[in-house]
């Protein structure tokens, strides 16, 4: 198996900060009183090029695979045996994208308000099975744990982990640049033509995919999870050096240091060629936010492992600590709130952004106090959950 002997410690303080930090900005960008009023750094790219919230996705996939790398160790150290780390992989894969499908489909037809229990029917709970997205974040986390996984365990010898990935962005290439059907692909990464949507097409159906672009296209496509693959392999190997390292020390530091800058630079020379793209996950999108997470957890480790200086960083431990109760409950609350209505049919998340932040900080400002709100309610909840030693484990 391809976790080398090492140090083995409990949590990593840093990565655990890292992931609460991720966390902290989804929260931040996912939850605006109005989506029609956002700071610029708080959007998506609308397609090519990127913000820093184009960063949220590949920073949780990289932490995924460095994770890996701890959390392999200690089950190894704990006597577990090749088979029962595959049944691991393949239960907790399986609960994530569940989980997934949960966030894509809820309230799944069911009605949280007056005018939508007027409207209710059998008819509308089969039509939201009908019209399920099957992909997703969290079914895309999935994904690339599970394969990436399966490699830790079953591939000898971290070179052949680095092949594996060159393999995926190779693969991916040639998948977006060969003129494999007519219209489509053949280089194009264009919302209409390319490749990844052809194939999302195909095999699950205009039906299940999302259709917030203005057309039926999933920018947690099949193929572009080929690359995403990569980032998460890129964050293993980083999660063994550090783990390999026992504690933090200037040449290791230097050394990834290095491999961030290198994987940075390269992502945005390469975007001279092919557009840095989240949304196709391209090569040039993978080499510039695998740069940067590895730079950003370097710099947790070195303050916070090393340092230590953990007092700024505690609220980000703290969110760490429960990611996925975050992550699925702060998009069920979210939902909720959209659905549920008070006077005049607004919605309560419209009535909340109208009533209390609005006038407090204008359009703008208001929508940025509304998501804030979001953060500081689920750090009290994930600082609760933390204080009696509540973690939920799948």
């Amino acid at each position: 198996m391809t976790v080398p002997a090492g140090p083995t410690r409990g949590r990593l303080q840093s990565l655990d900060a890292f992931r609460g930090l991720t966390i902290a900005w989804m929260i931040l960008v996912n939850n605006p009183g109005s989506w029609a009023h956002i700071h610029a750094p708080l959007r998506h790219a609308p397609w090519n090029g990127w913000t820093p919230t184009d960063l949220v996705f590949p920073f949780f996939l990289f932490i995924v695979g460095a994770a890996m790398a701890f959390s392999f160790s200690r089950r190894i150290d704990q006597g577990a045996e090749r088979a029962d780390l595959l049944r691991k992989i393949g239960s907790r894969s399986l609960w994530i994208f569940g989980c997934g499908l949960l966030l894509n489909g809820y309230p799944f037809g069911l009605p949280l308000n007056a005018a939508a229990a007027a409207d209710f029917s059998l008819e509308s709970v089969a039509d939201s099975f009908a019209n399920l997205r099957v992909l997703g974040v969290l079914q895309r986390i999935a994904l690339c744990y599970l394969f990436a996984g399966l490699a830790v365990v079953l591939i000898r010898g971290q070179r052949g982990l680095l092949w594996l990935g060159a393999g995926c962005l190779g693969f991916y290439e040639i998948l977006m640049r060969l003129p494999l059907v007519s219209g489509w692909g053949g280089g194009s990464f264009e919302l209409e033509n390319n490749l990844v949507r052809w194939l999302d097409l195909r095999l699950l159906g205009e039906n299940h995919l999302w259709h917030g672009a203005g057309m039926a296209f999933d920018p947690e496509g099949l193929i572009s999870t080929l690359p995403a693959v990569a980032t998460t392999l890129l964050g293993y190997l980083v999660g063994v050096r550090i783990r390999q390292a026992g504690a933090p020390n200037r040449r290791v530091a230097t050394q990834l240091i290095g491999v961030g800058v290198v994987g940075t630079v390269a992502g945005l020379l390469l975007s001279r060629i092919e557009p840095i793209n989240k949304q196709l996950w391209s090569s040039s999108y993978m080499f510039v936010t695998g740069g940067l997470a590895t730079l950003c957890l370097v710099g947790c480790w070195w303050l916070i492992d090393g340092r230590g200086i953990r007092t700024w960083a505690r609220p980000a431990i703290v969110f760490g600590s429960n990611p996925l109760i975050v992550f699925v409950g702060s998009g069920l609350l979210a939902r909720t709130l959209v659905q549920l209505r008070v006077q005049d049919n607004l919605s309560v998340q419209r009535w909340i952004y109208t009533r209390v932040f609005q006038p407090v900080g204008g359009d703008l400002n208001g929508s940025l106090l509304h998501a804030a709100a979001h953060v500081l309610l689920w750090l009290a909840i994930t600082w609760w959950l933390y204080r009696r030693r509540l973690f939920l484990k799948i």
